[in-house]
C-alpha cells in the first residue's frame, strides 16, 4: 500500500469510527485525489460509504441507499490480490449498512478488519543528500504533499536552503534535493 493510501485510511477511519462521517468523507477524499488504481477505487468506496451515512443522518435515506449502491459498484473491479485488503470484507460491511438502512434501523457501521491502519504522517527516508554539505536528508511529509510537492527546505546540518521535489511513480515516492539557483 502506498503511504498516501495508508495515511488517508488511518485519518478517515478514526473519524468514521467516531461517527464523524462528513469529516471522514473529506479525509478519504484527500487520499482519493492522489492515489491510483485499486487504492483509488477503495478510497472512493470509503468516500461513498461515509457520504451515505452523512446523508442518512440528515434525513436523506434515499440518497444514502443510492450512494451505497454506487460504493458496491466501485468495489467490483478491485483486484482480490490488492495488498492489505480483503475486498469481500469491505463489501460485507457496506452491505450490512445497507441492510440496516433498509430495515429502518439506526446504522452501526463496522470498519472492515481487512484495511490496516497506516501512519498519521509519512516519513520518507531516501539516499538524497543536501546539495551543499552532502549530509543525508530525511523528509517527513503529510499525505496531501506526496504528489507533486515542491518546496524550499533548510538543511538540518549546514542550514542552507535547497529545493525539494516530490514525485510519485506508481506506489513509489521519489524525493530529490537541488541547489537553489
Amino acid at each position: 500500500m502506498s503511504p498516501a493510501f495508508q495515511v488517508s485510511c488511518s485519518a478517515g477511519r478514526s473519524l468514521f469510527e467516531a461517527g464523524k462521517f462528513h469529516a471522514a468523507h473529506d479525509a478519504f477524499e484527500d487520499g482519493w485525489r492522489v492515489c491510483r488504481g485499486d487504492e483509488k477505487r477503495v478510497l472512493q468506496v470509503l468516500v461513498l460509504w461515509a457520504a451515505a451515512l452523512h446523508h442518512h443522518e440528515n434525513g436523506r435515506g434515499g440518497g444514502a441507499r443510492r450512494l451505497l449502491a454506487r460504493a458496491l459498484e466501485r468495489l467490483g473491479p478491485v483486484d482480490e490480490t490488492f495488498d492489505g485488503l480483503d475486498a469481500e470484507s469491505l463489501k460485507t460491511c457496506v452491505i450490512e449498512t445497507w441492510g440496516q438502512l433498509e430495515a429502518g434501523e439506526h446504522p452501526t457501521p463496522r470498519w472492515p478488519d481487512a484495511i490496516r491502519p497506516g501512519p498519521a504522517r509519512v516519513a520518507l527516508e531516501h539516499d538524497a543528500r543536501c546539495p551543499y554539505c552532502a549530509e543525508p536528508v530525511q523528509v517527513s511529509l503529510p499525505m496531501e504533499e506526496l504528489d507533486g510537492a515542491d518546496s524550499v527546505e533548510d538543511c538540518p546540518s549546514c542550514g542552507r536552503q535547497w529545493a525539494l521535489k516530490v514525485r510519485r511513480d506508481g506506489a513509489d515516492v521519489l524525493v530529490s534535493a537541488h541547489r537553489l539557483e
